[in-house]
């Protein structure tokens, strides 16, 4: 408990302090926010979001600024506080356009609970995304599929920059904000490479890469694996595996069986170089399989980012949101 608090009040001195520019691309400067005082005292409660690693979202109103922001509520009683002081201090050190950015943390006056203070993501997560564009009868189309890995991947290199691993990828932890820039969230998991490798196994296990179902070393290629595994079940609207399968059958059968591969359907066709993109990235043998930064140096990325994406528009017909006033926009 006293390392808990004591990583506690050094997010706070930091969020207080001035920080240095940004070194890296895509890298924002943490502007030192005009309240960093926090306290269940200061927020109300909007609504309910869900539930991430470890406890429970709310969206959060702080009243003396107003600003909307995400809070993360974490039982001390259940989550191990090793896991609890690396979570805060990992994202206290991490700040890229593509990963969810974090204002601060508190303790409950009864100690039971963490609270962690983050942006929130109107445009909700990669699952719910997923699930609504599926009730709708929809597809996500290829050019909007490659702005959202390319995203991921920028997140993950950042990371591995960092000498990081996510090791929670999936879409649930894949968030987007209202202009549809992809936001990477809930390192409740993530852990630092030891000379770029990792023993552990945590995590979710439908999105394990097979190296970690089979409880071999893996590194920042096991959430490479993951993010392929989580953006063919977005276009193809349903999960890559049989999900009849028990959790030991389907562990095993993902640690033997060929991986699954993105493939034309009735009036869907997908280019030959976005199906390479899926290939590359579910190689069951992580020698072969290619790192975030590999990846985004891919045929499909480039070719994808060299056009004009109306990602804003995308997850604003997503929610049927309304059209923004024009006027008010540029005011």
């Amino acid at each position: 408990m006293d390392d808990l608090r004591r990583t506690i009040t050094d997010i706070e001195t930091q969020t207080r302090a001035a920080t240095s520019p940004p070194t890296y691309p895509g890298e924002e400067r943490l502007d030192v926010q005009p309240q960093t005082e926090w306290s269940d005292d200061v927020f109300d409660e909007v609504t309910r979001l869900g539930e991430g690693a470890g406890g429970a979202v709310h969206e959060v109103r702080d009243r003396r600024t107003g600003q909307i922001m995400a809070r993360k509520t974490i039982t001390t009683r259940e989550a191990p506080m090793k896991q609890l002081v690396r979570e805060l201090g990992v994202i206290t050190n991490i700040r890229h356009v593509n990963i969810i950015r974090f204002y601060g943390a508190y303790m409950s006056p009864s100690s039971s609970e963490v609270k962690v203070v983050m942006e929130v993501c109107d445009g909700k997560s990669l699952e719910a995304v997923g699930r609504r564009i599926k009730e709708r009868g929809a597809r996500v189309g290829e050019k909007v599929a490659g702005r959202l890995a390319e995203g991921i991947l920028q997140g993950l290199n950042y990371l591995h920059s960092k000498k990081l691993i996510h090791r929670d990828i999936k879409p649930s932890n894949i968030l987007l904000s209202r202009e549809g820039v992809v936001k990477l969230c809930d390192f409740g998991v993530s852990g630092e490479l030891i000379e770029s490798r990792a023993g552990t196994f945590t995590g979710t296990s439908l999105y394990m890469a097979p190296e970690r179902l089979s409880g071999l070393e893996y590194s920042i290629r096991a959430d490479v694996w993951s993010t392929g595994l989580s953006l063919l079940e977005l276009v193809q609207n349903r999960f890559p595996f049989s999900s009849d399968l028990p959790p030991i059958e389907l562990m095993i059968h993902i640690t033997q069986s060929e991986p699954p591969q993105l493939e034309d359907e009735a009036g869907v066709h997908w280019s030959d170089a976005m199906k390479d993109f899926i290939k590359e990235t579910l190689r069951v043998d992580p020698a072969l399989r290619p790192t975030p930064k590999d990846m985004l140096v891919h045929e499909w990325i480039t070719k994808v980012m060299m056009q004009e994406v109306p990602m804003e528009r995308w997850i604003r017909e997503v929610w049927g949101w309304p059209k923004p006033n024009k006027k008010l926009k540029d005011s």
